[in-house]
């Protein structure tokens, strides 16, 4: 009967660990919001512009691309530049990565949304063009660069050529093309980003997107329904196998090993042989904790091309 009500008890305690521990990871989820680094879009279509560092355009060239891009920005509630890079901004890959960031977070701010395109007509042989996304831009379009690289490619002149001026109209398309791949691409999904730099993971939540040092829900119950059954099935084993070496017929308490009428103590005396003291430095907890999306910048992903 005792082994009865041993089992039972075994298999009540693995069913509430069963029904509990789903409820802390859902609890602990509910904190995401507290960290999360977004900063969303400002609402301004405006600034959504072509930089057109070589002088390439019109005004009334560089009026009507602007105005493709602020329509854009406004349907799509993300920031879209386009940098044209002349020839002043010649640099290495690694550079030009660091440099669209830093230039997208000096327009627009850290962790916000939207996305700038570096165009290389700085004369490098091979061009390099990046494009380096933030915000919600980074979950529309991380899995998607190579593909809009491809279709703008089939518009921008490759970068043997010796003059760009003479390009201009393919340029334009480029650009057009650009947007129009944006807008194809711009959709929410479930996909997830971890941004090595920051360690921060980047990632919708109920239509929100999210900027946080702490791992989507999805993933940590990905971890737990794959070690919780591992867990279960280690301690069930674990236990019969305690439980078949030991087989108690009495409680191990001393009281059954000693007999009270063979033992007596007739005096009792406390004697310290050595005093010691010990004592412990209780440090004040005087800084702050938690992070602002990383020391050197916001949260970007992105990708480039050699053209």
């Amino acid at each position: 009967m005792k082994n009865i009500k041993r089992f039972i008890s075994a298999v009540t305690a693995v069913y509430l660990m069963i029904c509990i521990l789903p409820v802390f990871v859902f609890s602990a989820s509910a904190g995401s919001e507290a960290d999360n680094y977004a900063k969303g879009w400002s609402g301004n279509a405006s600034d959504s512009v072509v930089f057109d560092g070589p002088d390439f355009f019109t005004s009334g060239t560089e009026s009507e691309i602007n105005a493709v891009i602020q329509s854009a920005a406004a349907e799509l509630k993300m920031n879209i530049l386009v940098f044209m890079a002349s020839p002043e901004y010649a640099m290495t890959d690694s550079e030009t990565r660091k440099f669209a960031d830093s230039v997208y977070e000096e327009a627009f701010g850290k962790d916000t949304d939207g996305v700038i395109f570096f165009m290389d007509f700085t004369g490098e042989k091979p061009a390099y063009d990046y494009i380096s996304t933030s915000g919600k831009a980074i979950i529309y379009y991380q899995n998607h660069i190579d593909d809009i690289f491809e279709e703008v490619y089939d518009y921008l002149p490759a970068s043997s050529v010796t003059d760009y001026t003479l390009y201009t109209n393919e340029i334009k398309s480029g650009i057009e093309c650009f947007v129009e791949q944006l807008k194809h691409y711009g959709k929410e999904n479930s996909s997830y980003y971890y941004d090595k730099d920051t360690q921060n993971y980047i990632y919708f939540h109920n239509g929100e997107i999210v900027i946080s040092g702490r791992k989507p829900l999805r993933m940590r119950l990905h971890a737990f329904f794959f070690a919780f059954p591992i867990g279960v099935g280690a301690g069930v084993i674990y236990f019969f196998s305690v439980k078949s070496k030991y087989k108690f017929k009495s409680s191990a308490n001393p009281k059954a090993y000693v007999s009270p009428q063979d033992t007596q103590f007739t005096c009792r005396d406390d004697r310290f042989i050595r005093t010691y003291t010990t004592k412990h430095k209780i440090e004040s907890n005087s800084s702050s904790g938690g992070s602002s999306g990383g020391s050197s910048g916001g949260s970007h992903g992105g990708g480039g091309s050699h053209r």
